[in-house]
């Protein structure tokens, strides 16, 4: 195992760091403590282990990092995803949140976890695995949200090939939590390959999404993905025909969310490349990138577009806190909020 750290910048007199690790077969993540932004994900050739494909889409620099509104492959909270009409109420109260995404709160807000400066506790390592601990405080009121909440990330890079991120959180006041990853892959890489996600292979274990309306809000109904696209239990393969239908932006119910069992997978058959999720988290947003600008500069000087990476988010559903048939995203004083989620790469699916 191989691990550097580098200081890029000073922000408001916090460090941000640039961290890489590297496991013994050369899988490799970059990372850094604004946002946990994963700026790099190698994977190398089952032919040449010294060839590798970078297989998140990212920012070419750090100011692009910096300034952008998106949320490539980064932190979200303290609530991920949309919430209706940015309010809810808790306790008897009711709590406005900044609409961000009209008339919706969408992944934390104005500023949200992925524009925050992580502080870096420790990192460990042995000769199986690589781990760093990150703690972000988010104060009473931030983004509206009640309560001081004390959040910790870990990210865990091993000789399995696994990428783990462990979230905990805590609280002095009721509040609600619902934290996560906002990878934006493409397995096809940024070589010879690159294209849009066309040429992907899709899989999700689960019989039912939640239903959503025009503005992507849960309408509080979950149904059947039986004899529609968004039946994923059996591998399905993305055409350009299925992209260009819109493709899909929606909160899968999860059958095994157990961490044991995978709950979905992603490979690219151009390069055989992919991941398996593993979660403990009841749901699984599956976003295929419809809402991407249509041009825009990214890593290596490639231009992304619309459809050129897709996401998996597993997570307590959309909206859950208006939703009393939904997992609850409450965190009471004094209970700790915990969420895993396991990414094993794999260069051998073809």
């Amino acid at each position: 195992m191989e691990h550097t750290s580098e200081k890029i910048t000073t922000i408001n007199k916090e460090d941000v760091f640039s961290l890489t690790f590297i496991n013994n077969n050369n899988y490799k993540i970059n990372f850094y403590n604004f946002g946990g932004y994963i700026h790099q994900i190698h994977i190398p050739y089952q032919s040449n282990k010294e060839r590798t494909e970078d297989v998140l889409l990212g920012y070419n620099d750090f100011d692009d990092c910096k300034i952008s509104r998106g949320y490539f492959n980064s932190i979200i909270g303290r609530v991920g995803n949309r919430i209706g009409n940015a309010k809810f109420n808790l306790n008897n109260k009711e709590y406005n949140l900044f609409k961000n995404d009209p008339p919706n709160h969408l992944h934390g807000g104005e500023e949200g976890f992925n524009k925050k400066i992580w502080k870096i506790l420790k990192i460990e390592e042995n000769s199986n695995f690589l781990s760093c601990t990150m703690e972000y405080v988010s104060p009473h009121l931030e983004e509206n949200y009640p309560g001081n909440l004390d959040c910790k990330a870990k990210f865990t890079l091993n000789n399995n090939n696994e990428f783990i991120i462990s979230f905990c959180a805590k609280t002095d006041e009721d509040t609600i939590v619902n934290l996560t990853n906002h990878n934006y892959w493409n397995f096809h890489g940024h070589k010879n390959n690159y294209q849009n996600i066309v040429n992907h292979n899709v899989f999700i274990e689960a019989d039912h999404i939640c239903e959503i309306d025009e503005s992507y809000i849960p309408t509080g109904k979950i149904i059947s993905v039986k004899d529609t696209k968004f039946d994923l239990n059996n591998t399905f393969h993305i055409s350009q025909n299925f992209l260009d239908e819109e493709g899909i932006d929606h909160n899968y119910v999860l059958k095994n969310a157990n961490l044991v069992k995978a709950d979905g997978i992603i490979f690219s058959t151009l390069t055989g490349m992919g991941v398996e999720y593993f979660t403990d988290q009841p749901g699984m947003q599956f976003y295929t990138g419809n809402m991407m600008d249509e041009n825009y500069e990214g890593k290596y000087y490639k231009t992304y577009g619309k459809n050129h990476g897709m996401c998996f988010e597993p997570q307590i559903f959309p909206d859950a806190i208006n939703h009393s048939n939904f997992p609850s995203p409450m965190l009471n004083a004094g209970d700790t909020y915990r969420s895993t989620i396991k990414m094993k790469f794999r260069n051998n699916f073809i």
